[in-house]
């Protein structure tokens, strides 16, 4: 059970959660948006970085009581946050990319504004739970659904990742094989009149990340994202 709380922007939740439990130090992934970081130091939290493997799956062992923050990348590493789970008692699960889903872990929070909600929400274990908020079944959610399949059908013979077709993700994560051929897909996308965002700042060309920065693009599955 959990207890939750609601807030307009996932960064605020993580905030709430750092002060709440007055965490000094957490583990959070090189491969991540600058606004977590930003966050933890802004809270006096210390961010201790650690890098992930070609599945997105930390690439290093914890503590069992430590602080671990993991993200659910795009929204289709659930089978990665359920492994964790059962490792880490303060694993914080980052769904900012898995707004559909529910929560899992020591604490979990979402951003809503990604998917086109006001509400963004912190879930926090507890032995009785405040409220319980649904998981939102609304068209938007359908046809996210909808458009993310056939995406998939459209490239994942030539997508170097293992797409979790179950999950209801923010963006569709192909890996493309250079970044030449990456480069020539954004050009495609943006020709169509839609936006397409790199993830996220620079990392040296020495971590494995490097592949997912350079060669990774996010295609979009709705306008609202």
């Amino acid at each position: 059970m959990y207890n939750v709380s609601k807030f307009n922007l996932g960064r605020e939740a993580l905030r709430q959660l750092i002060r709440l439990y007055k965490i000094k130090k957490m583990h959070i992934p090189y491969y991540l948006c600058d606004v977590v970081r930003h966050t933890l130091v802004e809270e006096s939290c210390k961010p201790i970085f650690y890098h992930i493997d070609d599945n997105f799956y930390p690439d290093c062992e914890f503590n069992k009581d430590d602080f671990v923050l993991y993200p659910n990348y795009w929204g289709i590493c659930g089978e990665n946050v359920k492994r964790l789970v059962n490792i880490y008692s303060r694993l914080i699960v980052d769904n900012a990319h898995a707004y559909y889903d529910k929560p899992q872990g020591f604490a979990c929070f979402n951003a809503g504004h990604k998917f086109g909600y006001k509400e963004s929400y912190l879930w926090i274990k507890s032995e009785t739970n405040n409220n319980d908020i649904d998981i939102i079944q609304d068209e938007k959610k359908e046809l996210r659904k909808k458009v993310f399949l056939e995406l998939h059908k459209k490239y994942s013979a030539s997508n170097l990742l293992n797409i979790d077709t179950n999950s209801i993700p923010f963006i569709y994560p192909y890996l493309a094989k250079t970044t030449e051929e990456a480069d020539e897909l954004v050009k495609q996308i943006k020709g169509k009149g839609k936006m397409v965002y790199r993830y996220w700042s620079p990392l040296p060309k020495s971590f494995n990340e490097y592949k997912f920065y350079s060669r990774l693009v996010p295609i979009p599955i709705l306008p609202l994202s």
